[in-house]
């Protein structure tokens, strides 16, 4: 047994072969580097993009939901009717999205301002903890906090705050990715 370790290990040492230059992971990281360039350029679009997406999503949830329910209801009863309703409601949300774009690009930014304003309130309800691993890092958390909360209440009170906000970060998300494909692609080459 340990002679086939070690022959195959050699083989893997002395393999005179390269990996190569990856095209297609260069290909992927050029084109979410355009894609980020263009989300940044045009964010309204990239919003409009975004709602169309979660309304597509939103009515083959609502149709898969509605698709199951008398299967459902054989197996949990009465229960079965909260799918129903809300496979209803995701088919009326998608639709709605899809009738009016601009409406539901600003509800996903109302969406996003909600998450954060519930995510940061969670963490100052939670924040106690870090008594326990010094004031200084207590006082750092909550002062980090209670900029977030001013964050979380500007984007709900200009939801076009919130939309470009998201979509930056979104295009953040992409060019970080596109450059770490490329930087892959490169260091592959290298690879034996």
């Amino acid at each position: 047994m340990m002679k086939l370790i070690e022959k195959k290990r050699g083989t893997i040492m002395n393999r005179s072969e390269r990996f190569g230059f990856d095209w297609g992971e260069f290909m992927t990281g050029v084109a979410l580097l355009v894609a980020a360039l263009i989300m940044y350029r045009n964010p309204g679009a990239t919003m409009l993009t975004l709602s169309f997406i979660f309304a597509i999503i939103a009515i083959i949830r609502g149709i898969a939901a509605i698709s199951t329910f008398t299967k459902l209801r054989r197996f949990s009863g009465w229960s079965s009717w909260v799918t129903l309703i809300v496979g209803i409601f995701d088919i009326a949300i998608g639709v709605f999205f899809l009738v009016d774009l601009p409406s539901g690009a600003m509800t996903l930014a109302y969406l996003f301002a909600l998450w954060f304003l519930i995510d940061t309130l969670t963490s100052l309800i939670t924040i106690s903890h870090l008594r326990a691993a010094g004031w200084g890092w207590f006082i750092l958390s909550l002062l980090l906090n209670l900029v977030t909360l001013a964050a979380a209440f500007l984007f709900i009170m200009q939801p076009v705050v919130s939309a470009v906000g998201l979509v930056t970060l979104l295009a953040l998300f992409f060019t970080i990715f596109g450059v770490n494909s490329i930087v892959l692609a490169i260091a592959r080459y290298f690879v034996r």
